[in-house]
Formats: C-alpha cells, structure tokens, sequence
C-alpha cells in the first residue's frame, strides 16, 4: 500500500501470496490441496501483473506509480490494464478468480479466514484497483473498460449469491458471501463516478469489519458444537447469546 515503485509493490504482493499459502495450510486435513490451489491462483495472475508491469515500463520508460497517467487507447495500454487488473480481481476474489476462497473458508483456520480472504486480501486488491482506475490509468466513465468492470462485478453479486444459497456449510457459505460483496466493490469502482467510487471503497471498509466478524461467530460456532452443517444447527440464540448478538449485528 505504501509503495510508489511498481515492481516494490508487486514484490510485497508476491510476499502476501507466500503467506498466504502457509496459513490455509495450517487448518484441517484437506487443507494443503486448498493452500497449493490457492498459491497456484494468486500465484499465477501474478506472474500476469509482472507481464503487465513490463508492458507499462516499456510504453513509459517508468515504474514510478505517481508518474504514470496512461490513456486507455491502444492494443497495448488495454492488455496491460486487463494483466493487471486479473491480479486485483483474484487477490479481492471477483469471479471467475474466486473459486480459492469458497475452498478456504472450508478447510483454512477461522482466525486466518476473518485476516485474509474476509479482510487484507479485500483491501489489497480493491486498493489496487482503485489505483489502476484512478492514477495508472485515464478510466473514463461509459468506456469499454468501466463496462467490463460493471459487467464483472454484477455478475459476481449475483452467482455468488446463487451458490451461497446451496451451500450447507456456514463456512462456505459466508465464502461464498464474501465473493458476492467484492461484486459491489467492484461494480461501483467500474462506474467511474465519485459517488460509485465512493461507495465501493466505503462498503470495502464495511465488509472487512462485519464479514470479519461473520467468520470469528461462525468459528466459535463450531467450537461449542462441532459442527458447520446448517441443517444442524438451531436453537443456538439461548446457549450463545452473545455470539448470537454479534452474528445479528454483523448480518
């Protein structure tokens, strides 16, 4: 967040991935299949954000993020853009580059769960879509670029839901939710506008503290019970009030 050199800020990108990887790790037996499906995702697209950095050193002569004003014209601005953004949407989760983060919530360790998918990997990358939109690129509202987005982030709100609606697993089923509230996210930065732009970084702070707290409640959940399965859990307002509380709250 704090680097101005792109290739310092992929770098530490790239750190996050590694973390990442080692604490799905740590959870439930199955755990390790996730962490390396995981890894494989993030790992992958960025691999694409390097290719696309080198694009933009190669239209610019800078890696000097506060210097680039790049106008989305061109064979070469757009592939850029689109290497770029494949690594915001799969760190922040937007389909089709969510499917680690159902899978995690499943096997992962709760803790991990509410700091990575719920929380950092949203700020990292709607912040690095925010400032692919805002300063790397000239992102006009009604361009084919800012449609694209829309596009994505609608379709993402609501086939995220859909599968959500199947899920029997509380864990999995808030993953799936919180792909559904990257659509939002990404849908009112896709719009180009202050107010959409706004919006999209105001519900990125609101999901990142009630969705943690989702995940902490569906965690203590399955302490006092052992058990995730939806269809088997009920009643528990009276023998957990307070988690009952937060869980209401955050819903």
């Amino acid at each position: 967040v704090l680097a101005n050199n792109l290739v310092v800020l992929l770098l530490a990108w790239g750190g996050v991935a590694i973390l990442l990887y080692l604490m799905i790790g740590l959870g439930r037996p199955g755990s390790e299949a996730v962490a390396n499906k995981a890894l494989v995702m993030v790992g992958g697209s960025d691999i694409l954000m390097l290719l696309g950095a080198a694009l933009i050193y190669y239209q610019t002569g800078t890696l000097t993020m506060s210097e680039m004003s790049i106008p989305l014209h061109g064979t070469l601005p757009v592939i850029a853009f689109l290497l770029l953004l494949i690594g915001a949407l799969t760190k922040a989760g937007a389909m089709p580059f969510h499917s680690w983060i159902p899978d995690a919530a499943e096997y992962a360790p709760v803790p991990v769960l509410a700091f990575l998918p719920g929380a950092l990997d949203k700020l990292l990358g709607i912040y690095l879509l925010i400032r692919l939109s805002l300063d790397l690129f000239r992102f006009s509202p009604g361009s084919a670029m800012s449609i694209l987005l829309m596009i994505i982030g609608s379709i993402t709100i609501v086939a995220a839901v859909a599968m959500a609606l199947f899920q029997r697993n509380l864990l999995k089923f808030l993953g799936f939710s919180t792909v559904s509230q990257v659509g939002y996210m990404v849908l009112g930065i896709g719009t180009g506008l202050p107010i959409g732009i706004l919006g999209g970084l105001f519900h990125m702070v609101n999901n990142v503290l009630y969705k943690s707290c989702l995940f902490m409640c569906g965690g203590v959940v399955e302490e006092r019970t052992a058990e995730l399965n939806l269809e088997k859990l009920s009643g528990l307002s009276k023998i957990m009030p307070v988690t009952f509380a937060a869980f209401l709250i955050s819903s």
